[in-house]
């Protein structure tokens, strides 16, 4: 075996661990001697920073001082923890033995689903009524914005009002229409200006009546009562003679009675029935229904039409008996037997009688187109001048041409200038005033009552006798009445005309106020 080699002592450096610890502690030294002079300065500053204290303020602050609490011991916080905890053990250990089965009985009647779905509609009720809330908010804000900006109100000047004064309305009384508009008034004096229309009508009217009768006007006419083209052309010869006296509506009627009747409806017997038709003061067809009714032996239809009246002695006698018929117009009598053809010879024979031959030809019918024509050529003179214009047209249902009256532009008077001393509209009040049966009637638009008040006022300053009424518009219609022409178109029903035994009420009486 190999001999381990002796091991060699070697001398350790003390000399540079030495010069290593010197150099730490000379390094501590300076670093002590440094924080010793920081810390100088620090409390240097800190005193020199202090505000300068006098002796009372020294004494109010040591006063201070005693009345703080005294310095807690910590063995006294110790010992009242260590109590405290004592006691919540205890507490604890008496809640364990607590009974709450009552408790829990009436937790089950409780449905915690249903009150959260409660919870749930009470929000959205709430989330809800925020939002109606918030609009009404909202709309309460835009209110307030709008009122801020409203202007302050300020009320018109007062108005005249005067109390109506009811007064009987004149029995032929000269009207005059004051048409009331927003802007002024017009005038209207129906008699004034249909005098120079009348007047030149009159020197012309033998060129207003017909002077070649044709079908073609009358064909509808004639097909609403006959029924067919046919029967109304086949009428048409026996009708068209009395073109100008009788209404074609009753001729046609009359003719369609009597061939119903079985008596044969000829131009002579229709000319008689017209005749006779005046002097009973009754319609044709009526007349010939008393005749086909005779035919047929009842009288009672007939003697009906007796024009006299009580006291006055009958002038219509008739009787049947023994297969005849006793027939007495006044002093005039004939029998005869009681057959259509015989009755309707009786009746022809009548119409000779001395007051009752020719009685319908006193009556003068005009033909419409002439009518309408001359009163196109008058509208367009110049002699006809005045605030309205005209335009003459024929209605089928009416019996005489109706003018349709416009205001032209310019005409009337404004509320300002009626009101002036020299103004038209007084000396139009002062010339009702002065006729007798005159009479102002104010039509007034719905929107001028407030100019109708201040042409009233100065009226009622004249004192004129006056009436009011409302107008629609300002167009007005007059008619031609004095020179009758043919219907083209059945007449419409009377208003108020409806069953029997209805109750008809008449429109109230115009009166002055």
């Amino acid at each position: 075996m190999a001999k381990r080699k002796p091991h060699e002592e070697q001398e350790l450096p003390f000399v540079a661990l030495m010069d290593t610890m010197t150099n730490v502690v000379g390094v501590l030294i300076i670093v002590l001697v440094m924080v010793g002079l920081s810390v100088a300065s620090a409390v240097k500053k800190v005193l020199s920073d202090l505000p300068p204290v006098t002796k009372e303020e020294l004494q109010q602050i040591q006063e201070q001082v005693k009345k703080l609490p005294e310095k807690i011991d910590p063995v006294k916080v110790e010992e009242q923890q260590k109590l405290a905890e004592a006691q919540l053990k205890r507490a604890i250990e008496d809640l364990k033995t607590v009974d709450t089965a009552d408790l829990q009985k009436q937790m089950k009647f409780m449905d915690l689903e249903s009150f959260q779905k409660q919870l749930d509609q009470r929000r959205k009720d709430r989330d809800a009524s925020k939002v109606e809330t918030d609009k009404i908010l909202a709309e309460l804000e835009r209110l307030k914005a709008l009122l801020d900006k409203t202007p302050v109100y300020q009320p018109p000047p007062p108005t005249y009002v005067r109390l109506p004064n009811p007064r009987p309305y004149p029995e032929k009384p000269n009207e005059t229409r004051i048409l009331v508009a927003k802007q002024g008034v017009l005038f209207f004096n129906q008699a004034k200006f249909l005098q120079p229309i009348l007047d030149g009508m009159e020197k012309v009217k033998s060129q207003l009546e017909f002077q070649k009768v044709e079908y073609a006007p009358f064909a509808k006419l004639l097909e609403a009562i006959l029924g067919t083209p046919a029967n109304a052309q086949k009428a048409w010869p026996e009708i068209a003679p009395l073109v100008d006296r009788v209404q074609m509506e009753y001729v046609a009627q009359a003719y369609k009675a009597l061939v119903l009747g079985g008596i044969p409806a000829t131009k002579s017997l229709l000319s008689d029935i017209a005749d006779i038709a005046v002097v009973t003061r009754q319609t044709m067809p009526v007349v010939a229904e008393a005749i086909v009714a005779a035919g047929k032996g009842d009288v009672a239809p007939w003697v009906k039409l007796d024009p006299a009246r009580p006291p006055a002695p009958p002038v219509i006698k008739a009787s049947v008996g023994g297969g005849k018929i006793s027939f007495s117009w006044g002093s005039f009598t004939k029998d005869v037997k009681a057959t259509p053809k015989d009755v309707a010879g009786f009746f022809h024979d009548l119409a000779k009688v001395k007051g009752i031959e020719n009685a319908s030809k006193a009556r003068t019918i005009y033909d419409a187109a002439r009518v309408q024509s001359m009163l196109q050529r008058a509208a367009a003179s110049p002699l006809l001048a005045g605030s309205y214009g005209f335009e003459p047209k024929v209605i089928p249902t009416l019996p005489y041409v109706q003018l349709a009256l416009t205001p032209k532009s310019g005409g009337g008077e404004t509320i300002a200038a009626l009101k002036q001393p020299n103004s038209g509209f007084i000396h139009l009040m002062r010339d009702i005033k002065a006729d007798p049966n005159g009479v102002a009637i104010f039509q007034v638009m719905p929107d001028a009552f407030e100019a109708y008040l201040e042409a009233r006022k100065v009226a009622d300053e004249v004192g004129v006798p006056a009436t009011w009424e409302f107008l629609a518009k300002l167009d007005l219609a007059v008619n031609i009445s004095g020179y009758e022409v043919q219907r083209l178109a059945p007449t419409p029903p009377r208003p108020g005309t409806g069953a029997p035994g209805a109750v008809s009420i008449a429109p109230p009486k115009r009166s002055l106020d």
